[in-house]
């Protein structure tokens, strides 16, 4: 009589493992892809979001909104208080359904004002691509306005809460490391009056879609810039927040979401790609290409392999460089 089996062989159970072990790494990476699909709509989405808040502004108040926002000084008077002003995105608050934090801003302050800190702290979803991976979830070391006008403040007074999205403000065909908005061909977002170095006053034109000669369909408002205040280059991360070398990778104040930057951190070089550095260009942490905003409402995932004519077309407002991207 032979006597019944009982359980399974190592063998059995060592070919069963291995046959999972291979489902597994045949399925993980579709997961991984479907996953990074809805993050990348999600992005799309929030994009979508902002570009039409921005034509609602321009449509109730005749402009873009003002790229620096203060009640008591509705203009720079200084290139060093570009970096303490209320950003783009603060006077975009009432039109994304944002109405009771934009009610707790000071205006009458600098962003940067310690009274302004609640506010600056609360982060916004739709200024956050899902996709993004910061090693700093919040901005740190943000410093207060100078005591001393046309000087650079050294004060800490708190954080912020971060933003991946940023305007597009030119194409510059200087040499790399060159400051001269002289050899700028500017985009959407107007341009200042003055090109004098630090620290000059300063001005800006007051930025309307009408001027967009070269086409709303064919002008990029706004980009994907992600993974601010930590600097990276090609998906790597160069430095990380607080900086090696301060000041040689990119003013961490353009990462809240609530504070301006200098307008030169709006401008892009006439040989930068697409996720090449989010220190001052379009960048994102999707494969291959990174989501951006048209004047015209529509959004678009523009892939690394664009044509950089093309892409610095899509940038410029009225160069009559006109690209399509149909």
């Amino acid at each position: 009589m032979i006597g019944s089996r009982r359980g399974i062989s190592l063998v059995e159970t060592l070919v069963v493992l291995g046959i999972l072990g291979l489902l597994l790494a045949i399925l993980l990476p579709a997961v991984q892809a479907a996953r990074e699909s809805g993050r990348k709509l999600t992005c799309q989405n929030h994009l979508r979001q902002i570009v039409q808040g921005i034509a609602n502004h321009e449509s109730a108040k005749g402009a873009l909104p003002s790229l620096y926002n203060n009640t008591a000084y509705p203009q720079p008077r200084a290139i060093t208080d570009e970096f303490h002003f209320h950003s783009w995105r603060s006077a975009l608050l009432p039109q994304i359904e944002q109405t009771s934090l934009n009610d707790q801003l000071d205006r009458s302050l600098f962003a940067t004002d310690p009274a302004n800190q609640a506010a600056l702290n609360v982060e916004v979803p739709i200024f956050l691509c899902p996709s993004s991976i910061p090693a700093s979830r919040f901005v740190p070391d943000i410093y207060g306005p100078p005591a001393v006008a046309d000087t650079l403040s050294q004060q800490i007074i708190g954080t912020a809460a971060r933003s991946d999205y940023e305007v597009i403000g030119g194409v510059s065909y200087k040499p790399s490391g060159t400051i001269d908005l002289q050899h700028v061909k500017f985009g959407a977002w107007g341009e200042p009056r003055s090109y004098s170095p630090l620290p000059a006053k300063n001005a800006y034109r007051k930025a309307r879609l009408r001027d967009l000669s070269d086409g709303q369909s064919n002008t990029l408002l706004v980009a994907e810039r992600a993974g601010r205040p930590d600097w990276y280059r090609r998906s790597k991360p160069v430095d990380v927040y607080p900086y090696e070398v301060p000041n040689s990778g990119m003013d961490h104040h353009q990462a809240a979401w609530g504070i301006s930057t200098h307008f030169w951190w709006l401008i892009l070089w006439h040989e930068q790609t697409i996720n090449e550095s989010n220190s001052n260009g379009i960048y994102s942490f999707h494969a291959s290409g990174a989501n951006v905003g048209l004047a015209d409402g529509s959004v678009r995932f523009l892939p690394e392999t664009i044509d950089q004519e093309s892409l610095n077309a899509l940038i410029t407002r009225s160069a009559g460089d006109v690209v399509s991207l149909d």
